[in-house]
């Protein structure tokens, strides 16, 4: 923030931003202003340095796994109200506005870049993987997919990881506002199958979600985050066996219930696990670990209700209690297809597709296009809307799909390429977008779009299902 010019008017908040060491990191030049700080901050400064420079009126918040957030008093909060208050009175609170610009910002950005990497290593993996088996020996073959399977784990763990903290700090932080709709609950489960299930390809555990047709009243893409938190827990706890995802109508409530055939809990620690889900915001995080701190986070957002029962050796059940919306569910928008188990994909032919992708960094671009050709399908690629309209030329030949990543440079995000670019053709031609943003208001302008929206890093086998959905090589 400190090197930016975004917020030199001053309309950002000033806040000071510190690492897990206690040392400065960043802040907002409207902090640098204040009297107390002006022409002193320098990355690296400990924090006890400055308590006393930054004036009266300030607050902490901490940022999962380790650092904070300081937020100062304005110098307008700063100055005297009226000349005539008595001595006594109470210093009225500092107007602090809200940390959403820079913090958000701040939280978005850094997820936004580390994804990127990502996104294009999982790609390129789906790549090798695929190339193994050229004139390859069988036991060459075994021994390269091995190292590819490990490789795969440890990206989907980093995955898991960032995407946990980024949602967990912004929860922590204000920065998510739910968006209270109906929805099929139906799609929120085939996302969940689309996204969750290579993970367990191969780890000898059989995944399922089961389909449901009811409607909710919720906020879809936060509940479809908690979920992933279950189903990411359950998929720690459980070596062999099964997981399970269905659904359960209560009279008014819909229970939603991960089943695992884990290892279970003993009745203290089961007693345990329920008081630890019971703490408030900020507290237990050590004891349930970063997938349930982020559920029981989620939930209390949401205003869910959430259970857990469990016996040793017998596995484990979490329940997310969501209610059920009063609109039937014919005439409330498309109902997504069944979600079934692991997407059966891999035998369906997408070879000879043409394919247009629309990606702005070029990693994930050439991993795209690797991947892709890969499969045999025909891809052209652009960094932009206007890159795009110009590598198809005046005549396009028809594309049979388009994926656009939702940021791009230049003024058309993705949804607008999609649909600018379909206009171009004599038929209706199928978009998907790929993204690796975290902003909430994002995200739902894309979820509302219609198009299919899959999160970076994305596994290859669920890029593949979805592509095969798209095309309608699926069977369901």
């Amino acid at each position: 923030m400190n090197v930016s010019q975004d917020d030199a008017d001053g309309s950002a908040p000033p806040i000071l931003v510190f690492g897990a060491d206690g040392r400065l990191a960043d802040w907002s030049p409207a902090a640098a202003a204040l009297p107390g700080l002006a022409g002193r901050l320098a990355g690296g400064m400990p924090a006890a340095d400055l308590a006393e420079q930054s004036g009266p009126g300030w607050t902490v918040v901490p940022l999962a796994g380790g650092g904070a957030v300081w937020r100062l008093a304005s110098l307008a909060s700063s100055l005297p109200i009226s000349t005539s208050a008595s001595a006594d009175a109470p210093a009225p609170a500092p107007a602090v506005q809200p940390m959403q610009d820079p913090a958000g910002r701040l939280f978005a950005a850094a997820s936004h870049d580390l994804r990127q990497p990502l996104a294009a290593l999982s790609l390129l993996i789906g790549t090798l993987d695929g190339r193994l088996t050229e004139g390859r020996t069988a036991a060459a073959e075994r021994s390269g997919r091995d190292l590819l399977h490990s490789m795969a784990q440890a990206v989907e763990s980093m995955r898991s990881m960032v995407d946990g903290h980024f949602d967990l700090v912004r929860l922590e932080s204000g920065l998510i506002e739910p968006d209270i709709r109906t929805h099929a609950v139906n799609g929120v489960l085939m996302r969940l199958a689309l996204d969750v299930a290579p993970r367990f390809a191969d780890r000898g555990v059989h995944f399922s979600v089961m389909p449901c047709s009811s409607m909710v009243r919720t906020d879809s893409a936060l509940l479809e985050r908690l979920l992933h938190g279950l189903v990411a827990n359950a998929l720690r706890v459980t070596v062999r066996g099964r997981v399970l995802v269905g659904c359960r109508a209560r009279g008014g409530r819909l229970r939603i219930e991960v089943w695992d055939s884990g290892r279970g809990l003993s009745a203290q620690r089961l007693v345990a696990l329920r008081a630890e889900l019971g703490y408030p915001a900020g507290e237990g995080a050590g004891a349930l670990g970063l997938d349930l701190t982020l559920v029981r986070g989620l939930a209390r957002k949401l205003g869910l209700g959430l259970e857990v029962c469990a016996a040793e050796g017998r596995g484990t059940v979490f329940a997310v209690i969501v209610p059920r919306s009063v609109e039937a569910a014919e005439g409330t928008g498309r109902e997504e297809p069944p979600a079934s188990a692991v997407p059966e994909s891999g035998g369906a032919d997408i070879s000879r597709t043409r394919i247009l992708v629309i990606e702005d960094d070029p990693m994930v671009l050439a991993a795209l296009e690797a991947l892709l050709g890969q499969w045999g399908c025909s891809v052209v690629g652009a960094d932009s809307y206007d890159a795009a309209v110009e590598r198809i030329g005046p005549r396009p030949d028809r594309f049979d799909l388009i994926i656009s990543d939702l940021r791009l440079k230049g003024a058309a995000n993705g949804i607008v390429a999609i649909r600018q670019i379909a206009k171009l053709f004599d038929r209706p031609v199928p978009g998907m977008i790929l993204t690796g943003d975290t902003d909430p208001k994002r995200l739902r302008e894309a979820r509302l779009s219609g198009y299919p929206l899959l999160h970076k890093p994305v596994a290859p086998l669920a890029l593949r299902a979805a592509v095969i959905r798209l095309l309608g090589h699926d069977p369901l």
